[in-house]
């Protein structure tokens, strides 16, 4: 009889391993992916502007307390782009600050903006992100590309030049990722 029940649990443990397997997260459970917040008139100016500060403040909130933003708890990790010998990725940087800031993280720069598919790379194969929430700030220009690393289909439109307080959320369900956009208020 012991003989019957050992057999039969060691099958039924073989029978759910991978089904088990397969419902554990091995990355993350959404990106959420923003363009940095409004820039100066001056172009020679690396930073935001007033209104970017007040944005990027906002971001905090919205973060925090939008449903879909807080779904998974708190985000695991924060980047942005590395700023260049001309400042280039100071306001992805800046944009993400305070909510790293207001989560106790450090905002992670490990690739300039030119260099976004190293990004999804890095995040999809780190265990630590597995079934988190990991917010990133890129340059506009990149943010379709940096999307369609990390797999959505089709590659968003081009993301418009004066367009500061859009979202993507890119959620993964079995491995399929979807992106929704949201928007938030700069205030």
């Amino acid at each position: 009889m012991r003989r019957m029940i050992k057999g039969a649990l060691i099958l039924l443990f073989a029978l759910l391993t991978p089904a088990c397997a397969q419902s554990q997260a091995t990355g993350p459970a959404q990106i959420i992916l923003l363009r940095h917040a409004e820039e100066p008139a001056d172009p020679d100016n690396p930073h935001l502007s007033p209104a970017g500060v007040v944005r990027a403040n906002a971001l905090v909130s919205f973060i925090r307390t939008d449903p879909t933003m807080s779904r998974f708890g708190p985000p695991v990790a924060v980047f942005a782009s590395k700023a260049t010998k001309r400042d280039n990725g100071q306001r992805s940087q800046e944009t993400v600050a305070p909510l790293a800031k207001a989560l106790g993280l450090p905002v992670q720069t490990p690739y300039l903006g030119k260099d976004y598919a190293k990004l999804p790379k890095r995040i999809l194969a780190n265990p630590a992100y597995a079934g988190k929430t990991v917010v990133i700030a890129w340059t506009h220009q990149d943010i379709p590309k940096l999307a369609s690393d990390f797999g959505v289909k089709p590659r968003p439109p081009k993301w418009k030049d004066s367009v500061y307080d859009q979202v993507y959320v890119i959620a993964y369900q079995n491995g399929n990722p979807t992106l929704t956009t949201f928007h938030y208020d700069g205030k």
